[in-house]
């Protein structure tokens, strides 16, 4: 193959493409991760490696961060259902309503893979956990946790026990296995479809802080719940 030195290049432009658009297709960068994602099974589109197979000036113009290292993998998207992960009861699962922030969203799919989560269940609203930044945050995380979109009305009729955090919950811990915790919104929380349906816990501080980030209270209630299972 020759070096693409070609910004228009068909190669290119398609994995340009999946960093805008992130839909059939993702892109992952840096060889370690590259790597990591075709040892773990996927099956990588294109592999491009700066001054090999792409000139310095195209791959830079590709690259979405200074310390990509000189490769980029091009990968179809995985594909998982979310009856999949909703009928491991073993754990609990991770739903994200309306999380907005792509970097909170890769570091709770990090926080997921640490803690033996089930997977991640994206309700509408929430940002692409197969997005760039997403997938930098995850730290590769995203290569061995399970997600899947879900509605509202899917992770309803699931008929698993919903577990929410808000304020006025109950200080109590949370559960081992067998239930879906869902965080909410970095702004207004937790919907209030899935507040009628969930029970409420509260995460136990001091009045110095209003609220936890996002990602703090997911660390904290996955780690108590992991500690509770093992």
């Amino acid at each position: 193959m020759r070096t693409i030195s070609s910004k228009q290049n068909p190669v290119v432009k398609r994995i340009r493409e999946a960093i805008r658009e992130h839909a059939g297709e993702i892109v992952i960068e840096g060889p370690k991760a590259v790597a990591n994602a075709i040892a773990g099974g996927w099956k990588p589109i294109h592999r491009l490696e700066r001054g090999v197979d792409v000139t310095e000036e195209v791959f830079d113009a590709l690259s979405e961060t200074r310390t990509s290292q000189g490769v980029i993998g091009l990968f179809e998207r995985p594909q998982t259902l979310a009856a999949d992960i909703l009928a491991r009861r073993d754990t609990v699962a991770v739903a994200l309503d309306g999380v907005q922030d792509p970097g909170n969203v890769g570091t709770i799919v990090r926080l997921a893979a640490a803690f033996d989560c089930a997977g991640v269940l994206v309700l509408p609203g929430t940002a692409d956990p197969f997005g760039p930044k997403a997938i930098r945050s995850s730290a590769g995380a995203i290569l061995h946790v399970p997600v899947a979109s879900v509605t509202v009305e899917e992770l309803i009729a699931a008929n698993v026990p919903l577990i929410a955090t808000a304020m006025s919950g109950d200080v109590v811990d949370p559960p081992a296995r067998n239930a879906v915790l869902v965080f909410g919104n970095e702004g207004a929380g937790v919907s209030d479809v899935i507040l009628r349906r969930a029970a409420l816990l509260a995460i136990p501080m001091t009045a110095r802080v209003e609220s936890l980030n996002v990602a703090s209270s997911t660390a904290i209630l996955l780690a108590r719940s992991y500690a509770l299972r093992i």
